[in-house]
Parts: C-alpha cells; sequence; structure tokens
C-alpha cells in the first residue's frame, strides 16, 4: 500500500510540474515573438533556470502571478513591447484568469485557441495593433466578465453568441471598424454594465436596447457614438425604465424622430445627442428641475425647436 502511495504522489507531483512547465513554455513562446522591450523587464530577460518565489514563479519574471507554478495573471500594460503576440501559445495556460497586454505595440490575431481559455475572466487587449476578426470560439469564454478590445485594427460582423457570454459586465470595442446591426448585438446581451460601440461602422437601431429588460435594468454607461445608427431613440412604448444609467452617447449618427423627455432615466448624468438629424421641439423635462441629476446635456447640430412654456 505504500509503495502505491508512494507512486501515486511521485506521478502527480510530476504531473503538476508538467502543467507549470508547459505554463512557462507557453510565456517564453510569447516573449521570442517581441521585438523590442523597453523596460527591459519582460520579455528579454526571462529565464526558466531562474529561481521561484513562493508562488512558483521565476523571480524575474515581473506582471506575472502564478499558483503553484501554474500561471493565474500575465499584466503587461502600457511597457511598450513590440512585436508579434503569439496568442495561441497563452491559450495553453488552463488556469489563466487575467490576460492584460493594453498600450503597448503588438501585433497579430485573435487566434480560435483563446475559446480554450476556460478560466479567463478579464482580457484587455486595447491600444495595440491587433487586426482581422473576433472569432466564434471567444463566446465560449462563460466566466469572462471584462473584454476591452478598444482601439486596434479589428473588423467584420461580431459572432453570434454573446448570450452564452452571461457574465459579461464590462464590454469596450470602440475604435475598430466592426460592422453589423446593433439591434442584434443588443438582443444578445444579458446584464451588461458598460458598453462602448464607438467610432465603428455599426448600423441598425438603439430599438432593442429599450426591448431588452435586462439591459435596461443593469446598464450603467452606453456610448455608441460615430456610427451610423438610424431611426428613433427608442422603438417600445412605454419605454423601460432604466434604473441605472448614468451616460448615454448615441452623437455623430443619423438618429431621426422626436427627442425623448429622458425623464425615466432616473440616474442620468451625461446625456449626448449631438451631430444627429432629430427634429422637433426639445423637451421641457430637460431644462426643468426633475429625479434626473444631468450635468452635460449637448444637442446641438440637429433640427431641434425649443417650445418653453410661460
Amino acid at each position: 500500500m505504500r509503495l502505491v502511495i508512494l507512486c501515486f504522489w511521485i506521478w502527480a507531483a510530476s504531473g503538476a510540474a508538467a502543467v507549470a512547465g508547459s505554463d512557462m513554455e507557453a510565456l517564453l513562446e510569447f516573449g521570442r515573438g517581441i521585438r523590442q522591450d523597453p523596460s527591459r523587464r519582460q520579455a528579454a530577460p526571462w529565464n526558466p533556470t531562474s529561481s521561484s518565489d513562493s508562488d512558483g514563479c521565476p523571480v524575474d519574471w515581473h506582471g506575472v502571478q502564478c499558483n503553484g507554478g501554474q500561471i493565474l495573471s500575465i499584466a503587461f500594460d502600457g511597457i511598450g513591447l513590440v512585436g508579434n503576440a503569439s496568442l495561441s501559445a497563452l491559450a495553453r495556460m488552463t488556469m489563466l484568469q487575467n490576460l492584460s497586454l493594453s498600450g503597448n505595440k503588438l501585433e497579430g490575431v485573435l487566434p480560435r485557441a483563446l475559446g480554450s481559455l476556460a478560466s479567463l475572466q478579464h482580457l484587455d487587449l486595447s491600444n495595440n495593433r491587433f487586426i482581422g476578426s473576433i472569432p466564434a470560439e471567444l463566446t465560449k469564454l462563460s466566466n469572462l466578465g471584462h473584454l476591452n478590445l478598444s482601439s486596434n485594427g479589428f473588423g467584420g460582423a461580431l459572432p453570434v453568441g454573446f448570450r452564452s457570454l452571461r457574465k459579461l459586465k464590462y464590454l469596450d470595442l470602440r475604435g475598430n471598424g466592426f460592422v453589423g446591426k446593433l439591434d442584434d448585438i443588443f438582443a444578445q446581451l444579458q446584464s451588461p454594465v458598460h458598453v462602448d460601440f464607438s467610432c465603428n461602422q455599426f448600423s441598425g437601431s438603439l430599438a432593442s436596447i429599450s426591448d431588452n429588460s435586462s439591459v435596461a435594468t443593469t446598464l450603467q454607461y452606453l456610448n455608441v457614438s460615430h456610427n451610423v445608427l438610424s431611426g428613433p431613440v427608442f422603438a417600445s412604448d412605454p419605454t423601460p425604465l432604466f434604473d441605472s444609467l448614468e451616460v448615454f452617447d448615441t452623437s455623430y449618427n443619423a438618429l431621426t424622430g422626436n427627442v425623448p423627455s429622458f425623464n425615466f432615466m432616473i440616474s442620468l448624468k451625461v446625456l449626448l445627442l449631438q451631430n444627429n438629424k432629430f427634429s422637433g421641439s426639445i423637451p421641457e423635462a430637460l431644462f426643468r428641475e426633475t429625479s434626473m441629476v444631468l450635468t452635460q446635456l449637448d444637442l446641438s447640430c440637429n433640427q431641434l425647436t425649443v417650445q418653453l412654456g410661460v
């Protein structure tokens, strides 16, 4: 019996070491694609034979957090990395929860292999030089709560299946070349808190926002400015109560019809509707003391008239 237990312990230890080793090898493979590292702390000096800290990470691997040698978090934000980011290599990390590479000059595409990162909760690739489309496999990341792909060269239509991302609260896709009907996208979102689709080529209308009661309940920040949206702001009547929305920016589109009174948005602080095709009179409710706490309002560059009561 002791021999069996000893053999099992040796097998388990060697198995854990193999898993940990595969994480380190994957990160080294990622590092080999980095051409410039101004900080000289991330890619160049990595040495797999260096001593480890109490969590099992090599002591000179800054920005990496481990547990028992398995990598849980990679945070290389704003350190000037230049090169081709081999995200396929990082996709082999079975316990990775945080991948944050924002504010660098990394190139590459999103591989389908990213869909295998079952533990991933936070993905931030913003302000880089990534290109291509979002693979459908990304919607398999059921634990993902934060997704930021802003300020890159992504394009094409978003994959169907965002409704599978039930934990997704923060979604930022601004400053890319995405296309597609915004109605269809919002119909898939579950309970987002922060949504930024600005500076893309999204079309359609905002009708599905008012039709999706879960979105209306949880949303705090919505920016869809600088797209090619058309039609009225809200289609349903009565419009559902937006309990938490604080920022609503639909500027620089082609929205038409009357401007709603927005008195159903009790938490609204910022309302930006400029540079659209709104017509009719400006609702008096926007100028009266109401339950709203507006601190910023812009209705400029529309076709509106003011009819204030005596």
